[in-house]
């Protein structure tokens, strides 16, 4: 069984202590990103949804994805951009 790759290790692992506006620059990229996800799945799946289901929808995934964004920085991005589901 071969040993696997140091990128692979570090997947989960949150990054370093980060500075400030980097934290603050994630955590808006992470937010408009669920908020991109959230409208996507929204028009193929939810349209006839009501009013209060969707605004939590469209809640609980910029907060997830502001604070995966900030606690796993580029490793989210990156495993993000290999595994898109948004549809």
């Amino acid at each position: 069984m071969s040993k696997p790759k140091q990128e692979e290790e570090k997947l989960f692992l949150p990054d370093p202590e980060p500075e400030r506006i980097v934290v603050v620059v994630r955590a808006v990229c992470g937010a408009l990103a669920g908020l991109f996800v959230a409208g996507v799945n929204w028009l193929k799946f939810f349209e006839e949804l009501g009013r209060a289901p969707t605004i939590l929808l469209f809640l609980s995934l910029s907060v997830a994805f502001s604070y995966w964004a900030t606690r796993y920085g580029d490793v989210f991005w990156e495993r993000w951009r290999r595994n898109p589901f948004w549809g």
